[in-house]
């Protein structure tokens, strides 16, 4: 009975309805196929699974070696076993990889596969249904798997040994074997493919990135809003914005380029490819002289010879938006204008924008006595608190992700999980920044006195004196941020991220089942919720202990 008291409430419901929904998916096949597909379950997954379970058992034992290692005068027993079974446990793998590799190579290849280029490797295999490695990479890969494993084994089997070192190159080494295995470990986490569970695997990581991007982000606006304003501090931050807007002025004085609207607007307008959006806008809804503000239906055109060439050539072009040296076959000129071209009118604007805010944030800063960082800082806290997370994940996965990929000439084009890990992480930021503010604000000001007069610097006091109390305040709503961003991950299948929610959208799309899809996701959701939920309150439970 203690036993039972013990458990939360809430658990112990849901443990009461675990044979009722155990049955629900053995017996019936709508469920259970929905189950299938929102976990993201693919082929050969047992085959899968129980090569990553022996592989990831390996791994953790190899890094409770090392930690072991650097710190076995105060390990507990269970570390100290750990230590003892990993080198058995290592080479006993490494002999299997070579003595019955078909039970590590299902997940090998699953995870080499899924780290390719499906459409533009050449190891994979498209005339097989479904699509696999080719016979020789396959072989590869093997060899590859056998040799990795046998350095790994030797890597686990050396971590005791460097206790004999001196002190100074044992912990060295020490170190640097957590760093390995510690690395290994959070590859088969957070980075290999889960053939057996995908759509989890999605969720779980796009929570825990964003969740830790978002702690970070929440102490830099902490840290920022903590500045103190000096003597020159107006005077430093509004010469700075000044020379901002002065850059932006030589920018914006750069000469501008002359453009004509050539032929007739009977049908389509051919626009030269690299004419600005500003421009191509003002022709495709007849906003220029005469365009009766309708709407005109444009053609990309490669250079602008190429689009005068289209109004003889092609019957669904009769105009041309050109450069006005490149106007030389007499075609009537409907309408004329000048502008800054994108290589003059883009850094003009974001000089002008960034020295705009900061001198709005020095005069700001000024007239309160804060530093202009603080009064940014609090203004980003305020503003991404007053948006709705959908519209963050909108505005950063689909028009600022393109604009970063247009201003790179696509150096950087972020994945769909990626857009959506940062979208979270900067929602979720200022909820945090605030939950940090507090924490710190609840530690009495004379222990950070006494810090400062024990002749601690400003980040030594932080690190060591203000922060590790304060987490153990903010230990319960940070747990709480941490269930709100799970359920927060399902806004991520607006951008087509493969997580559970999108896997049920699309089974659903499929089936065209009405109640098993949702009834299915809104199971899985509420054991994930539930779980997390008790695991971090055994996590406050224990912090509570150490501070008795």
């Amino acid at each position: 009975m203690s036993r039972i008291k013990s458990i939360r409430p809430s658990n112990l419901v849901l443990l009461a309805a675990a044979p009722f929904i155990i049955y629900l998916f053995a017996t019936s096949s709508k469920y259970l196929r929905s189950l299938i597909a929102i976990l993201g379950i693919g082929e050969n997954a047992k085959a899968i699974f129980i090569g990553f379970l022996m592989v990831l058992a390996v791994a953790v034992l190899g890094y409770l070696s090392a930690r072991y290692t650097r710190f076995q005068t105060a390990a507990p027993m269970w570390l100290r076993l750990s230590a003892l079974a990993a080198p058995v446990c290592a080479v006993a793998l490494a002999l299997l990889g070579w003595a019955a590799p078909q039970l590590l190579m299902p997940f090998a290849e699953s995870v080499f596969f899924h780290a390719l280029s499906e459409n533009t490797s050449t190891l994979i295999d498209r005339s097989a249904q479904p699509w696999r490695l080719l016979p020789e990479v396959v072989g590869q890969v093997q060899t590859w798997v056998q040799v990795l494993l046998a350095v790994y084994a030797l890597l686990v089997v050396v971590i005791p040994l460097t206790t004999r070192l001196p002190a100074k190159t044992a912990g060295f080494a020490g170190l640097g074997f957590e760093i390995l295995t510690g690395a290994v470990l959070f590859y088969l986490l957070f980075m290999a493919h889960w053939q057996f569970a995908t759509g989890v695997a999605i969720t779980f990581r796009a929570a825990i990135f964003a969740y830790i991007f978002a702690a970070i982000l929440g102490l830099i606006w902490v840290g920022l809003q903590s500045f103190k304003p000096k003597a020159r501090t107006t005077v430093v931050y509004g010469s700075i914005s000044l020379a901002l807007l002065g850059i932006s002025a030589f920018f914006f004085m750069q000469p501008q380029v002359s453009y004509v609207l050539v032929g007739s607007t009977d049908a389509r307008i051919a626009i030269v490819r690299g004419t600005p959006q500003a421009q191509a806008d003002i022709i495709r809804f007849g906003e220029f002289d005469g365009g009766g503000e309708q709407q005109y239906r444009i053609r990309s055109a490669t250079d602008p010879a190429s689009a005068l060439e289209q109004i003889e050539t092609v019957d669904s072009v009769s105009g041309a938006f050109v450069p006005v040296e490149a106007h030389t076959q007499g075609y009537p000129v409907l309408w004329q204008t000048s502008f800054l071209p994108d290589t003059y009118r883009t850094p003009a604007l974001t000089f002008a924008v960034f020295g705009f805010l900061l001198l709005t944030l020095t005069v700001g800063g000024a007239q309160h006595n804060l530093h202009p960082l603080a009064v940014g800082a609090e203004f980003f806290v305020d503003t991404i608190r007053g948006i709705p997370m959908l519209v963050i994940i909108l505005y950063i996965g689909l028009p600022l992700a393109g604009a970063v990929k247009d201003a790179t000439g696509g150096g950087i084009d972020m994945t769909n999980m990626t857009r959506g890990i940062i979208a979270i992480s900067v929602g979720y930021s200022a909820y945090m920044a605030e939950i940090f503010r507090s924490g710190i604000e609840a530690i009495p000001r004379g222990q950070i006195e006494a810090g400062g007069s024990l002749g601690l610097s400003r980040w030594q006091t932080a690190r060591l004196i203000i922060l590790p109390q304060a987490l153990r305040i903010v230990t319960p709503p940070l747990g709480n941020e941490f269930i709100a961003m799970i359920k927060d991950t399902s806004l991520l299948s607006i951008l087509s991220v493969r997580d559970m929610t999108q896997r049920m959208r699309e089974f659903q799309a499929a089936s065209f089942l009405p109640f098993a899809p949702f009834n299915t996701a809104a199971i899985l959701y509420v054991v994930i919720t539930l779980g997390c939920a008790s695991f971090l309150k055994w996590i406050e439970r224990r912090t509570a202990r150490e501070d008795r």
